[in-house]
């Protein structure tokens, strides 16, 4: 009896892991090495900051060309995570730091949509229930991560403890592709191999160029602006042209997912650092905390006011939205502050919205869905991140304002030139992707 229930404990313990994992790991690894790279402003953690966010932004488009089932690339986003902390915990190797990089990468953008493809599928096969007991594993790593500050060991027991997380809840995850074996019996073999081998050069070009923008976002490069705003426009055109050549993908729901995507964006990315022109070095936080609330309160707070009613949870969420929108445009930081959450609240109730929606579509392949859904919602967010950094490229050009001055500003001195020239378009760019998302989906 004792060997049985240590037996459930361990399971219990590789499962709530897995799903700590899955909740923390898009942002995690990224955090971590923004710590570093700001405690040392050392090139090395720099460039592999930069690798680790194209790499998670580049494998959410491409992850499925392995042609394996979500259950496994759970997996392999395990062993990926793992094999990409140990380097950061082991050396300062470049070279090995780039290949963490890229593998945990991969690792962050995609373990939490297989995640919660492989929940859903268990949902609907099995009676399988999850325990919570992943906020004891969010208590240790609280404790390592305070060891290291006062130890002074440059998050090498963080990085550490995160590599053999991501082991211990291997056997989680092999549990899980068990119970998933009788919805995949009799599934067909789905095949997503990319055909159009002229999209790999193009991606490859693409990602350059955000490489380039991000750098600028963390470091004073030299580049004069007209070279900027070409890099910025090549990129556009290139994900233009991308969401043309996938424009039978996702039909019904692909307008919602860019929209998704930019909101995403905008208060997340923007809306961060456009908050110390308001609040100082607290508006990040505040800004932080507000899209919390948002995101977590969003489907309870509209279900509640529309009475659980679907028409009026439509109307009232899109309203919501526009008011928001709305509220942005005032040059105050309170109605500032009131728009952002309302946009947040509108992100939290359409979240698990589309979630449902795309997996309980017709015309979408269950076992690709939520990937799909973040693949897109990725494009619209690097579409947004593309508008903002052409509208500080021409700030810089005409106002002879380095771009860095907006990532990294020292006074609020600006605050007025970045709420006409780029929080106006940005908001208003946003309002017409929204309006045009609603009348879609209305219809």
């Amino acid at each position: 009896m004792a060997v049985k229930r240590l037996k459930q404990t361990g399971i219990d313990f590789s499962v709530g892991t897995l799903n700590f994992l899955a909740n923390t790991g898009i942002m995690l690894p990224y955090i971590l090495i923004l710590f570093q790279y700001q405690k040392t402003q050392s090139t090395t953690y720099l460039i592999a900051l930069v690798t680790v966010y194209i790499s998670r932004a580049a494998s959410i488009f491409y992850t499925k060309r392995f042609n394996l089932r979500s259950s496994t690339y759970l997996i392999l986003t395990l062993v990926f995570g793992a094999l990409g902390s140990l380097p950061f915990a082991l050396t300062q190797s470049l070279g090995w730091l780039i290949f963490g990089s890229i593998l945990w990468g991969y690792s962050a953008a995609t373990i939490w949509p297989y995640f919660l493809t492989v929940k859903l599928h268990l949902a609907h096969t099995t009676s399988f229930k999850m325990k919570r007991v992943y906020w004891l594993v969010f208590l240790g790593l609280i404790v390592l991560l305070e060891l290291d500050f006062v130890l002074k060991l440059s998050f090498s027991l963080t990085f550490a403890l995160l590599a053999v997380l991501n082991l211990a809840a291997l056997p989680g995850g092999l549990l899980l592709n068990e119970f998933t074996h009788d919805f995949y019996r009799g599934q067909p073999n789905q095949r997503h191999g990319l055909k159009q081998f002229w999209r790999w050069w193009l991606s490859v070009v693409f990602f350059a160029a955000i490489a380039v923008l991000t750098t600028l976002r963390k470091a004073n490069l030299a580049l004069p602006a007209w070279l900027t705003l070409g890099i910025i426009l090549v990129a556009l055109v290139i994900a233009l042209i991308e969401l043309y050549a996938d424009r039978r993908k996702l039909r019904e729901f692909k307008l919602r997912l860019l929209n998704r995507g930019f909101l995403l964006s905008f208060v997340l990315l923007f809306s961060s650092f456009m908050a110390y022109f308001y609040w100082g070095k607290l508006g990040m936080y505040l800004i932080f905390v507000v899209y919390l609330i948002g995101f977590e309160g969003g489907a309870g707070i509209i279900n509640a006011l529309a009475h659980h009613d679907p028409a009026r949870k439509q109307r009232l969420s899109g309203a919501l939205l526009i008011l928001g929108h709305l509220l942005v445009l005032i040059p105050w930081k309170y109605p500032y502050l009131l728009g952002l959450l309302l946009m947040a609240l509108y992100i939290g109730y359409d979240n698990p919205t589309i979630n449902h929606d795309l997996y309980e579509s017709q015309v979408v392949d269950d076992d690709t869905a939520i990937i799909d859904k973040y693949r897109f919602s990725t494009a619209g967010g690097l579409i947004c991140q593309l508008c903002l950094f052409g509208l500080l490229a021409l700030v810089g050009w005409l106002g002879q304002v380095p771009i860095l001055s907006f990532f990294k500003p020292t006074d609020a001195t600006n605050w007025f030139l970045y709420t006409w020239a780029v929080n106006w378009p940005l908001v208003l760019t946003s309002l017409a992707l929204s309006v045009a998302n609603l009348r879609s989906h209305r219809a």
